[in-house]
């Protein structure tokens, strides 16, 4: 597995390095490995407690000749890290579910090992189609305390996103 985190006075950045969808029962399910660098100013930020929000996008659509292509399904879902000061934990919260961890780069794991992700029904997919899938990572500037959102809009060290990572899934029908 890919992993590598780093946080050092340069640019950030996000790529993703690898991404698959996997049958499981009557779904398909989302696993990929990403690289994320921090810079100083995300870093301190979540350090002084500021709740830093990752977004994950994706879309399976049916590529057509002489029309727009067919989109299938689209799913999103959001990561955010943050640090708690009275227990000195990172915490990562998912759809409801919350980890903490005693050092960012643990914490970091769980951003950059996206697992078993339901983004897919079985029942949408039809046999003999061909079908093409893209995965979005971006720092959601949205989820931002207003006054760091201000500072954003102008500011690289904010604008976090990886290029959009495109493959075309083989074994959907099976």
């Amino acid at each position: 597995m890919f992993f590598c985190f780093q946080a050092f006075a340069g640019a950030s950045s996000i790529s993703i390095k690898h991404a698959e969808l996997n049958a499981q029962g009557e779904v398909y399910k989302l696993n990929a490995d990403l690289e994320i660098a921090l810079n100083e100013n995300i870093e301190e930020a979540i350090n002084k407690g500021v709740p830093v929000t990752f977004l994950y996008e994706f879309e399976l659509v049916r590529p057509r000749t002489f029309w727009f292509d067919d989109e299938i399904v689209t799913a999103s879902t959001s990561i955010s890290v943050s640090y708690h000061a009275l227990s000195r934990q990172y915490l990562v919260s998912q759809s409801g579910r919350q980890t903490s961890h005693e050092i960012l780069s643990e914490a970091m794991i769980e951003l950059v090992q996206l697992y078993d992700w339901k983004v897919l029904d079985k029942t949408l997919i039809e046999s003999n189609r061909e079908y093409a899938a893209t995965l979005n990572v971006k720092l959601d500037q949205t989820k931002l305390p207003k006054a760091i959102q201000v500072e954003a809009i102008g500011s690289e060290d904010w604008n976090l996103a990886a290029e959009q990572f495109e493959w075309i899934p083989k074994d959907l029908n099976q």
